[in-house]
């Protein structure tokens, strides 16, 4: 027993707050199993006797290509320079990963996280898990931490008041012993005599005596409730409204979003089956303190959220359609004033704060709140409360809903066990049961599949009404989207430039949007496309809030402006491109403005910009060729020496894309690229296009150098490492 370590460190290091929430629910389930221990976000080491941690628990995600997330940046700073090797000599330490294998660099924070406290004097008690997001978290996530509760006691004591029975306590949750054993009996075949049936048809048995004479059975008996307060939430009953669109009508109809009701296969819950590996149901944590009610409030984005730099409301100067009608997909050039705001060089971002779509925050709120809950603050209270909702002292749920959650990312399974929790109607229990369990995993991959909204469950599932609190406990943090600077602050002084595709699709017959970009469309008019006309907005204009975030990758313009660069960037991951051709332009035409002294000042002027070789690719000339004529101006003008681009879609059954061109020209960029010394940016699709042009540089290495595919790999991870390979890519 002496041998055990009396306590453990949890640090946890996340992005868009799955690794925080696993993270601390690992915190919270070894608390009742009677450890003793604390839990922090990686940058709050300090606060931890991290040299002291007996058992020490990593839990990280990745930002871009294996990147640590921004708030693990300065614990690895501080633990990359710690050079004293036995600095973690007592330490028994494993990790969790949270990854993407649509990146080369798959869980790359975990495994350096890994390496280094291992050469520190750490010994790994417990194999690391690597999770994927492509596939699943939860397909390793889950099992990962039911096997770290048969591993721990063998590295870590229970606290001296902790009961003997703890674990099996924690096993034998009452809640989801009482559901799984009613499940093993329950026929799930629809039962007509149930009320949620009843509410929508009446049993044949019943409806044919509607038709008789005198009958005081009433068909459709839903109707009656049309006025009732629950149903206005929602929907005007049919007299009502028709009123709504005659001339000068005062009665108002807010746009609310309609839930689409989910496909749900229960063919694998057959009589009888038991259900195994249900998540524990999340601990309540969050607390909605009423402190008064809300006056009028402008929308803006709530004090509450946080972002890594200042944030401010930035007026659209202009705005272009850049993709034709015929396009499949909708692309917009956007300007923003910033002044002197924010500095930045191309190949930095900015972020921006959308809300979520409106119409789908009111119909949560029709569903989960009451007409007198809408216009209170409240003060959320609370131990271990996410991070993102620290600072939420005075906010409404709308401002909840609208900027605090996402309410469209992937489900986790502790929504659905929650809802399962809050669901009424056994049907819809059991139903959200089997989806959270061993057995129920491939339709949980499904719904996955369909990208299901938190108004789908509450649709698919109309039993549930779980309280807004306990939904604030389990549902991911509302983050900003991030946009490559698409101009040069040279050329462009006080204004940012972004492209981007408007995020509008359909899995089968359902229609999904993303956040930001149709807000955006929205915002700015729904600009069409007109032979590429630029409409520059007038007073009042639209602001957007945005924040600054500056490149951390080197993924800028080389110092040195001699240094030759390949630019590979095909769709919209040419916008940063266009700001990289705008400066180097701009930084040669002010070189030239200052004269030389020799006989051949502009020739001479020339020698000091290498060369600039792009390679880009779209579906189809006529439709999506984007920033055409800005590309062939910096071609006819010399700031571009060598430009090739690649149609996918101008001959049906003839797909061209720009990892072909790049193998037309093996033998050219190799010389170029080893024997000139040139650095290669590539920005993009993470999921085809970049492993293609790694493939294609892998299979250029092969041969003319004669590697193998695994020598190449290491050169090309080298190049990485040197800052001679460059990516900037996006899932």
């Amino acid at each position: 027993m002496s041998d055990l370590a009396s306590s453990y460190l949890i640090l946890w290091a996340s992005q868009t707050g799955n690794a925080e929430w696993i993270a601390k629910n690992i915190h919270s389930e070894a608390q009742k199993r009677g450890y003793t221990g604390e839990c922090f976000v990686m940058d709050e080491w300090e606060k931890s006797n991290l040299e002291k941690a007996g058992v020490l628990i990593l839990v990280a995600s990745n930002t871009g290509d294996g990147d640590p997330p921004d708030n693990a940046i300065k614990f690895w700073r501080f633990i990359r320079r710690q050079k004293q090797k036995d600095y973690l000599a007592n330490t028994k330490v494993t990790l969790l990963g949270l990854g993407d294998t649509n990146y080369s660099n798959f869980n790359n924070t975990a495994k350096r996280l890994e390496k280094k406290v291992k050469e520190l004097g750490a010994t790994v008690f417990y194999p690391k898990g690597l999770a994927d997001d492509a596939e699943g978290l939860e397909s390793v996530v889950d099992p990962w931490i039911e096997k770290l509760w048969a591993e721990l006691p063998k590295v870590l004591a229970k606290s001296d008041n902790a009961t003997a029975s703890s674990d099996n306590a924690v096993d034998d949750e009452p809640s989801v012993q009482a559901v799984t054993t009613g499940v093993q009996n329950l026929n799930v075949a629809d039962r007509p005599y149930s009320m949620t049936a009843r509410k929508n048809e009446l049993l044949p048995e019943v409806a044919k005596y509607v038709d008789q004479p005198n009958s005081m059975v009433q068909q459709n008996e839903s109707k009656v409730n049309d006025y009732s307060l629950s149903e206005r939430h929602t929907t005007l009953p049919d007299p009502v409204k028709k009123y709504t669109d005659l001339p000068n009508s005062l009665v108002d109809t807010p746009a609310i979003a309609v839930g689409h009701k989910l496909p749900i296969d229960l063919s694998g819950l057959q009589p009888n089956v038991k259900l195994t590996a249900i998540p524990r149901l999340p601990a309540a944590v969050v607390q909605l303190i009423p402190t008064g009610e809300a006056e009028t409030r402008p929308d803006h984005v709530p004090d509450f959220v946080a972002t890594p730099s200042p944030l401010f409301d930035a007026p659209v100067t202009q705005v272009k359609c850049l993709s034709s009608q015929q396009a499949e997909k909708r692309t917009l050039h956007v300007e923003l004033e910033v002044e002197d705001k924010i500095d930045f060089q191309p190949g930095d971002a900015i972020g921006i704060l959308a809300p979520n779509n409106e119409e789908l925050v009111q119909a949560l709120l029709a569903k989960l709140s009451s007409p007198d809950q809408l216009n209170r603050l409240y003060k959320i209270e609370g131990d271990n409360l996410p991070s993102h909702l620290h600072k939420a002292s005075s906010v409404t749920l709308g401002e909840l809903l609208r900027y605090g959650v996402d309410l469209t990312s992937t489900p986790r399974k502790a929504l659905l066990r929650v809802l399962a929790e809050y669901a009424t109607d056994d049907h819809d229990k059991t139903a959200l049961m089997y989806i959270c369990s061993k057995q129920g995993v491939a339709q949980f991959n499904a719904l996955r599949d369909l990208s299901p909204t938190l108004l789908d469950f509450l649709t698919t599932f109309p039993s549930c009404q779980p309280p807004v609190a306990r939904l604030l406990d389990v549902l991911p943090p509302h983050m900003p989207r991030y946009y490559s600077v698409a101009n040069s602050p040279l050329k462009h002084q006080g204004k940012v430039q972004v492209a981007f595709n408007i995020v509008d699709y359909k899995i089968g017959e359902i229609g999904r949007k993303g956040v930001a970009t149709p807000w955006l469309d929205r915002l700015t008019g729904h600009v069409p496309f007109d032979s590429g006309k630029t409409v520059v907005l007038t007073e009042p204009r639209p602001t957007v809030p945005i924040f600054m975030k500056h490149n951390t990758n080197a993924f800028v313009l080389p110092s040195d402006t001699k240094r030759p660069l390949v630019l590979i960037g095909p769709g919209t991951g040419v916008a940063p491109f266009i700001g990289f051709l705008e400066h180097r332009q701009e930084q040669c035409r002010i070189r030239q403005s200052m004269g030389g002294v020799t006989s051949h000042p502009s020739r001479d002027i020339r020698r000091e910009f290498g060369d600039i070789w792009m390679y880009y690719g779209f579906r189809d000339q006529t439709k999506d060729y984007l920033f055409k004529d800005e590309l062939e101006a910096f071609v006819s003008n010399g700031t571009v020496n060598r430009y090739r681009f690649a149609e996918s879609r101008k001959i049906p059954g003839q797909k061209t894309y720009v990892q072909d061109l790049l193998r037309e020209d093996s033998s050219l960029l190799y010389d170029f690229i080893v024997n000139k010394d040139a650095a290669i940016y590539v920005c993009g699709d993470a999921k085809g296009m970049a492993k293609g042009v790694h493939e294609a540089f892998v299979d250029m290495l092969k041969q003319e150098q004669n590697l193998d595919t695994l020598e190449a790999n290491k050169l090309l991870m080298e190049w990485m490492n040197t800052r001679k390979y460059l990516r900037d890519l996006w899932a």
